[in-house]
């Protein structure tokens, strides 16, 4: 490759510091692989460095590229030589931390394969802003194919050819609040457009609502099921974000749909981090996307 096309670096406090994973961490990780592999072609890149009870990728693996070992809090291990690229691993990381990267994709560009649990997904031959790991951009790419089957679990992987040079950091599409559709403004469009809801379930048979309760989400009134949850409500309608991150401003919204993460809080009657996966509709309740960690008693 010529100077301008040397792959460039990026700088990290390291992981614990500053949430994001330094050369230095990475290069020691057993899930990184070297440049020289990177060169040969696309090859998977595993950017786990936390041992947690964590192994799916393993069992993901037809090639038998990622190992584990006995004991599940080992952090994944990449063989090299059996890795083709595939990137069935990608969907399978529950931390979203396995990226394919192919350097040989063509003349002056690189391929980089992620995972993208955002709405709506774009459009194949779109050009995106790709993000840094902390989800800042710092060039412009092509989308080139998305992959959105059932056996990834529902989690779309997205190909996107980026300049070479930046396929070190290149980790995903930033999205700007202004470039998300699928929030407020769904509100304005007829309700049956976006009716999502299960009428006839396979155990608990019919499944209509008796009575219907009217709600407020920013500023938008619609109606929803009597005894449903706020999250079910407002996916009948096509509102997908819940909240945008404090730090780094991303949207966020459904994710273990338990109550056990803070992916779906928003602001209820003025109280802010309610999970609304777990929070039933009640009539004349007003709901505001949350922005940041909220403010109480905002109206």
């Amino acid at each position: 490759m010529d100077k301008n096309n040397q792959l460039l670096s990026w700088t990290s406090k390291g992981a614990s510091s500053g949430g994001v994973p330094s050369p230095e961490e990475l290069e020691k990780s057993p899930g990184y692989p070297g440049v020289e592999r990177l060169r040969k072609g696309p090859v998977a890149v595993i950017e786990c460095i936390q041992e947690i009870p964590c192994n799916p990728c393993e069992a993901a693996c037809a090639f038998g590229a990622i190992t584990i070992g006995a004991s599940i809090n080992n952090l994944p291990v990449l063989d090299e030589d059996k890795c083709t690229g595939c990137g069935i691993c990608i969907s399978s990381c529950p931390g979203l931390a396995i990226f394919v990267i192919d350097l040989t994709y063509d003349h002056e560009s690189a391929l980089i394969s992620f995972p993208f649990e955002y709405f709506p997904l774009p459009m194949i031959g779109e050009e995106v802003p790709a993000s840094d790991r902390e989800g800042k951009e710092i060039c412009r790419g092509k989308v080139v194919k998305i992959i959105d089957k059932p056996i990834n679990g529902h989690t779309p992987v997205i190909s996107i050819s980026i300049p070479r040079r930046y396929a070190l950091l290149v980790r995903g599409i930033s999205i700007k609040q202004a470039d998300y559709p699928g929030r407020n403004d769904s509100c304005d469009k007829k309700e049956n457009e976006y009716k999502t809801r299960i009428s006839e379930h396979p155990i608990l048979s019919r499944q209509d609502a008796e009575e219907t309760v009217t709600i407020t989400v920013d500023n938008k009134i619609i109606k929803a099921m009597e005894g449903e949850m706020i999250l079910a409500a407002l996916l009948a309608v096509g509102i997908r974000v819940n909240r945008f991150s404090a730090r780094y401003n991303q949207p966020r919204g459904l994710f273990c749909g338990i109550g056990q993460c803070t992916d779906c809080v928003m602001i209820v009657d003025g109280i802010p981090n309610v999970r609304t996966c777990v929070t039933p509709v009640a009539e004349g309740m007003v709901i505001e996307t949350q922005y940041g960690r909220g403010k109480w008693g905002k109206s």
